[in-house]
């Protein structure tokens, strides 16, 4: 947590009332996202109960699972809702564009991609746990689950895949992207509570935010979708119903069957509508926060992903991701990550003004009055090239931390303008940072007018992450015998242990 955050929760706490974070919204969000609101049973991992869906407010569409525990009665399940997933996925690819590229060969993406929202990271989780228990599956031979349902694991696991990085839009939980724009005076565990987190951004009509609080934390008034429900509900009123509905599945009786079922799934739509109202009282709220410029050049990363993947899916030879990475395979996925991240933090800084205050009272940015420069500085490359290489001198009162040969970057700058630390002094409380200008200044030896900065401006430098080489990994064959693994499938294992909780076949 950095001064200006953490002095935003304070202010936030004083205040009892949400604090903006940011200026901009840097998250994309679709004109028509998927919203899934999961429910599992407390303690049992990996069981779904329930799940509500849609892409309109009012017209949800509620599966319900009437025994957890019942392996058919959980694909079932997952056909049903692989069935709504899917055919939201398939609305995303429809209109697909020519877009350029260097070499002969031309490429082409859609131009959109799809955008499922759910309440937490909890969320995430359940769906991830789901692909995962699916993707192996077959659809015919013993123990086949219902078409659709391998397809909906390997779309839900890519989809739980681009959730961890940084940027992306296509799953997400809306209780981070609240928490990304407003400060609470409650702790970064609490803002995952969803109905907690909205009682301070907008409290119900009539209520305080202390008494919207006290709301939060009553599972009888905004039952939880974390997504696990609540232990006394599960005890009292679910494990009753269930109950029931096995009894008259036993007894054969069929009307008593479907009132039981009925029964249920009036239950549970008790405890899930609150938080999909939740949900979109809470995209309506980030509606109304402008999105920042930069948002849309991710948003094109997010759609040549999703043609990537969807073309592979249509290329009919489709494997179910592994199960966990091979060392070569973790290591490029973290390199992609961290890239990712540093990206990320460098437009929202570039974007808004307030996560540049941010970063600079950390010390990751600075910004400062021009007190010296030597504009017409002229220097001889190594090929013998003569370019223009201003020098301005910056005094700031920021924190500076930033080492000698940082490539910078400014928001105070036209398009273009690039530099680099070449050092930085004391001078009382300031600091006296010296700024060659390497970017953005044309093909003369005089830079463009408004290039370089002037005696007196104030501007703002952070560092850039600019363009990186490729990292280069080794060959599987290069590998030691300490990170490498048996690349050939057991005969005998056709579904990994680790796909799912549940044993394969017969679960007594």
């Amino acid at each position: 947590m950095t001064r200006v955050s953490a002095l935003a929760r304070l202010e936030a706490m004083e205040a009892m009332s949400a604090v903006p974070l940011t200026k901009y919204r840097h998250r994309h969000l679709s004109t028509r996202p998927l919203v899934v609101v999961p429910l599992a049973m407390a303690g049992e991992a990996g069981s779904p109960l329930a799940a509500i869906v849609g892409v309109s407010k009012r017209s949800p569409t509620l599966l319900v699972v009437g025994q957890p525990r019942d392996r058919v009665q959980r694909f079932a399940f997952a056909a049903d809702l692989g069935r709504v997933v899917l055919d939201y996925i398939d609305s995303c690819r429809v209109d697909r564009r020519e877009i350029g590229s260097r070499g002969k060969e031309s490429r082409s993406r859609y131009t959109d991609a799809p955008q499922i929202l759910v309440p937490n990271p909890g969320g995430i989780k359940f769906l991830a746990d789901l692909g995962r228990a699916c993707r192996f599956r077959s659809t015919t031979g013993d123990y086949p689950v219902p078409a659709g349902v391998p397809e909906l694991g390997m779309w839900l696991t890519f989809l739980t895949n681009t959730a961890e990085e940084a940027g992306t839009s296509m799953l997400m939980p809306v209780t981070d992207m609240l928490s990304e724009h407003w400060a609470t005076g409650q702790s970064t565990l609490e803002d995952q509570n969803l109905a907690a987190l909205m009682a301070w951004i907008a409290p119900p009509d009539g209520l305080t935010v202390e008494q919207a609080l006290l709301d939060a934390e009553n599972p009888g008034v905004c039952p939880p979708a974390g997504p696990a429900t609540s232990p006394d509900f599960d005890n009292i009123y679910l494990a009753h119903a269930i109950k029931q509905s096995d009894t008259a599945r036993a007894a054969g009786n069929h009307a008593a069957v479907a009132a039981a079922q009925a029964e249920l799934r009036e239950l549970i739509n008790e405890q899930i509508k609150p938080t999909w109202r939740l949900m979109w009282t809470a995209i309506s709220l980030l509606r109304g926060v402008p999105e920042a410029p930069r948002v849309a050049k991710r948003f094109d990363s997010d759609c040549m992903s999703f043609t990537g993947y969807s073309d592979y899916q249509d290329s009919g030879s489709a494997l179910p991701q592994r199960t966990r990475d091979s060392a070569i395979g973790a290591a490029k996925r973290l390199n992609r990550l961290e890239r990712a991240l540093e990206n990320l933090e460098a437009d929202m800084a570039f974007d808004d003004p307030y996560v540049l205050a941010d970063r600079r009272s950390n010390g990751e940015a600075f910004a400062g009055v021009v007190v010296d420069a030597e504009s017409g500085r002229v220097v001889t490359t190594d090929k013998s090239k003569r370019v223009p290489r201003p020098l301005i001198t910056i005094r700031t009162l920021d924190p500076t931390r930033l080492a000698d040969d940082t490539r910078l970057i400014s928001p105070s700058m036209p398009a273009g303008h690039k530099a680099m630390i070449t050092r930085t002094e004391p001078d009382g409380e300031a600091s006296l940072v010296t700024v060659e200008i390497n970017g953005g200044m044309g093909r003369a030896l005089i830079p463009k007018p408004g290039t370089v900065p002037e005696l007196g401006q104030v501007i703002a430098y952070l560092p850039d992450p600019g363009w990186r080489p490729t990292s280069e990994f080794p060959e599987p064959d290069q590998m030691v015998w300490t990170h490498s693994i048996d690349e050939k499938p057991d005969p005998d294992s056709s579904i990994p242990n680790e796909a799912t909780a549940e044993e394969w076949g017969d679960e007594n």
